[in-house]
């Protein structure tokens, strides 16, 4: 396919056929920056159906272009784990200059609306704003290291942290006189 879009080249290296449902499915993924629910992606992408969307991040996700990470509510919310080509993702603020998708991430002297260009390697914790939903990468550290018993496979890990982002966590104390902010360290 040398007049592939670099969209259906990604999918095509990585063993998928690059369908028009899986070109759109990670071409909203890439424009968005963040991690996704499927129904958040289902409101965006209006004229799919549910199924085939579910069955795109599936495919996405076996493939490790994407991975998914469960919230506090049960729902599993879908980012990139590539960086995606020029052509899939929208340029627009906050996007890296390469054209590649962002990812919120936060540092620990940084807020949680900062970028980081790529996508999300795993491999590192995430929070998530029980208020918005915006789910944000904590790339700087660490995922803990645990001890399994012998003999047993490990087939996934995540470390999920919870609370308020700092944009909901000021319109809660703006909203509430005489309150004040608290940092949980």
């Amino acid at each position: 396919m040398p007049d592939a879009s670099p969209t259906a080249r990604l999918l095509l290296d990585a063993g998928l056929r690059p369908t028009a449902v899986r070109q759109r499915v990670f071409a909203a993924l890439s424009a968005e920056g963040r991690a996704l629910s499927h129904r958040e992606l289902a409101e965006s992408l209006g004229d799919l159906d549910r199924v085939s969307i579910f069955r795109s991040l599936k495919l996405l996700k076996k493939s490790g272009l994407v991975h998914g990470i469960q919230g506090i509510d049960g729902t599993f919310r879908y980012v990139l784990s590539v960086v995606a080509p020029p052509a899939a993702s929208a340029q627009g603020p906050g996007s890296s200059k390469s054209g590649g998708a962002t990812v919120r991430s936060a540092t620990a002297g940084s807020s949680l609306s900062s970028s980081a260009p790529g996508g999300c390697p795993g491999g590192h914790p995430h929070f998530l704003c029980t208020n918005c939903g915006v789910m944000s990468c904590l790339l700087d550290q660490e995922m803990p290291r645990v001890r399994v018993p012998e003999g047993s496979l490990v087939r996934g890990k995540q470390l999920l942290v919870y609370g308020l982002c700092a944009a909901c966590a000021d319109s809660s104390v703006s909203s509430r006189s005489g309150s004040r902010r608290r940092s949980f360290k």
